[in-house]
Order: C-alpha cells, then sequence, then structure tokens
C-alpha cells in the first residue's frame, strides 16, 4: 500500500486523474471500475478535460459498474451510473458497448451479479479500481462485516449507508438494498486506489491505513491488496500518525 497525502481536494483528483491517463496511454485497452460520489467528481472532470486535449484515449477502454442502489436506474439523478454519465462518459463520447453495470431494475438480481462476474472473469482483470471509502468503512456497497470471499452481491444497506444516500437524491428516498462488486473483485484488481478527502474523513482514514485488517471495516482490506494506492489530501490525512509527526 502507498499512501500520497496532497495539499487539497483539487491536487488529489488531478493526481488521481493523471495515475489513471498514464496507466491508460500504456495500456489503451484498460477494464476500468469507477465508483460514483462525490469525492471522484473532479478527478473525472480532469479526465474530461484530458479527453478534450487529446491527451488520451479511452475509446478502447472497458468501464465497469462498481455499485448501485436497488430499483434506482440510470434515468435518476441519484443514482451512480447517472452520474458516471452526467460527469464522464457522455463527455468523452463513451460507447454503450464500452459499458457494463448492473441492471438494478431487474426481476433477477442474482443472474445480474452472475452476469457481472461473467464479465469481469472474460475481461480476465480489472485493471484499475476506484474506490471512495464510506463514513463506516464501506467499499462500494460492501458493508460493515461482510466476507471478503464474496464477488458481485446484492446487499442490505446500513444504517449509515441510508442515511449518507439521501444526499444525492432531491427528495427522500427509501434505500434499502445495494448491488456491488465483492472484496474479492477489489483484491484481484491489477491495482486498486481509494480516494478521500475532507476534515470528515479523517477517522476512517486513520482506522483504514492504521488498524488491523478486519471485516468490520472493509476498507481496511486496501492494505492487503497486492498493488494499493490511498490518495488523501491533508484535511484526510489529520489523524494520520505519521502526518501529525511531520505536521505538528
Amino acid at each position: 500500500m502507498i499512501v500520497n497525502v496532497l495539499k487539497d481536494y483539487k491536487e488529489m483528483s488531478k493526481y488521481t486523474a493523471k495515475f489513471i491517463i498514464d496507466y491508460v496511454i500504456e495500456n489503451p485497452t484498460a477494464v476500468l471500475c469507477l465508483a460514483g460520489g462525490d469525492t471522484p467528481r473532479k478527478t473525472y472532470q480532469y479526465l474530461v478535460k484530458a479527453h478534450e486535449q487529446n491527451e488520451v484515449d479511452f475509446s478502447a477502454c472497458t468501464f465497469i459498474g462498481l455499485d448501485e442502489f436497488v430499483g434506482i436506474g440510470r434515468e435518476e439523478e441519484g443514482s451512480c451510473l447517472h452520474f458516471l454519465y452526467d460527469t464522464l462518459f457522455t463527455p468523452i463520447g463513451v460507447k454503450e458497448e464500452n459499458i457494463y453495470f448492473f441492471d438494478v431494475k431487474s426481476s433477477d438480481l442474482e443472474k445480474e451479479c452472475k452476469r457481472i462476474d461473467e464479465v469481469i472473469s472474460q475481461k480476465e482483470k480489472i485493471d484499475i479500481i476506484i474506490l471512495g471509502v464510506g463514513m463506516n468503512g464501506h467499499l462500494g456497497f460492501n458493508e460493515p462485516g461482510i466476507s471478503f470471499d464474496l464477488f458481485a452481491h446484492v446487499v442490505e444497506l446500513s444504517h449509515t449507508s441510508k442515511i449518507v444516500g439521501q444526499k444525492y437524491f432531491k427528495e427522500a428516498r427509501e434505500l434499502d438494498k445495494g448491488i456491488t462488486l465483492g472484496i474479492t473483485h477489489i483484491l484481484e484488481s491489477k491495482k486498486a486506489i481509494l480516494i478521500a478527502n475532507g476534515s470528515k474523513k479523517a477517522t476512517i482514514v486513520q482506522k483504514t491505513i492504521e488498524e488491523e485488517t478486519t471485516n468490520l471495516i472493509p476498507s481496511t482490506v486496501i492494505r492487503i491488496h497486492q498493488d494499493s494506492y490511498v490518495f488523501i489530501d491533508e484535511e484526510a490525512a489529520a489523524n494520520l500518525m505519521d502526518f501529525k509527526q511531520k505536521h505538528p
């Protein structure tokens, strides 16, 4: 695990985007799994800017969905897929055949899990997976207590996820279940990048990096990944022992 502390959210986002861009330049057919949410928003804006300036070509990349609220589709503004189309896929012109997301309105969600598992298997591995970290340490919708041995699965959302998830919607929504790639997918990815910013994430970042790996804090699995990176800003790093020693 390599930890990089950047000055602020802007620098963290720029650094993350450059990592992705450099990788795609070297690996034009990369398989990318991208999280939705507020944290990666500016990272995606930098990817769009790089595309517009012809610095990188994403046309041969494959994009895999990380997670989604069950029953809330692309047409709804609060969905992860809507966010990714709006901030990244449409601006850089990703072809529909290169996007693989869960059909969260399917009557057979287990079949959807197997379908996405098979897509990833056929692609061999995810090249880069971008992960935000929940206030309770969840990755995707892998909630505290989840088995590290799971592939894609449906999950009952934690109370924290239900409450925090409301911020993505203009009106209150009933958020009971999520569908997500499993911890096994994360561990099997070639490179895993966890990003976090802001003082509100300082506590969970400290636990993620400094405490032992446990499924009670799923984000700690980043420590045992074969090639993992943590990109955070100074506010999110505030509770880390190394950071406090350097910034007394």
